[in-house]
């Protein structure tokens, strides 16, 4: 009566909103960047030691390969702007959780790259070798060289780009992260075992910004 629903007929409820925020802590993130975490660490030790004989092996074969200036354009994907590009790009395609774990990493990854280059005081190729082919933007000063910084940030990106976007988009973003660290190689700015740490130091900051913030419920 009078226009006011019965006690007997059921009241149309509003769907519910709390999907449209919710977020899902998957415990394989987690456990991802524990393990890639400890893998970096143990990696250390090794690093602070002079470059074994098949480590500058494998450097001097891909090192004294051809000139491939096509492999410049992987190489982006480890600088210093990937990060914040792919959170401006996550913001213009309202992706909030791909914005905020961008913005976190940036500042973990490089706080970690700079931590530890302070305590593992590892030399650049070009410091060691006599017989090396500088390409590119490879350090000529004696700068250090574990973990490599380019590998790093590649891995974080794919690692982001995972619970975000399609599953062909992220094994290309993953084929290019390890593309950049073969670059950094070839170019002589990092030995074998340097971008070995920065895709575990990149994975393990990645999983753990993805498991704090969260992905899309």
């Amino acid at each position: 009566m009078n226009g006011e629903p019965s006690w007997h007929e059921p009241v149309p409820s509003r769907p519910p909103t709390a999907s449209v925020t919710a977020v899902v802590r998957h415990p394989v993130d987690g456990w991802l960047s524990v393990a890639t975490g400890l893998a970096f660490a143990a990696l250390g030790p090794f690093a602070t030691r002079t470059a074994h004989r098949a480590e500058r092996a494998t450097l001097s074969r891909v090192n004294g390969g051809p000139e491939l200036q096509v492999l410049r354009l992987p190489q982006q994907l480890g600088t210093p702007w990937a990060l914040p590009a792919v959170a401006v790009t996550a913001f213009w395609l309202r992706r909030p959780h791909l914005a905020a774990t961008s913005l976190m990493c940036l500042g973990l990854v490089q706080a970690a790259e700079k931590g530890t280059k302070k305590v593992v005081r590892r030399r650049r190729p070009g410091q060691v070798l006599e017989q090396l082919v500088l390409r590119d933007d490879a350090p000529r000063s004696d700068d250090r060289s574990y973990p490599s910084g380019h590998a790093a940030k590649a891995a974080c990106v794919a690692v982001l780009l995972v619970p975000a976007l399609p599953g062909w988009v992220t094994a290309g973003a993953a084929a290019t992260a390890a593309l950049t660290a073969g670059t950094r190689v070839h170019q002589g700015a990092h030995f074998p075992l340097d971008v070995a740490g920065g895709v575990l130091m990149g994975t393990a900051v990645g999983s753990l910004c993805n498991f704090v913030v969260g992905r899309p419920g």
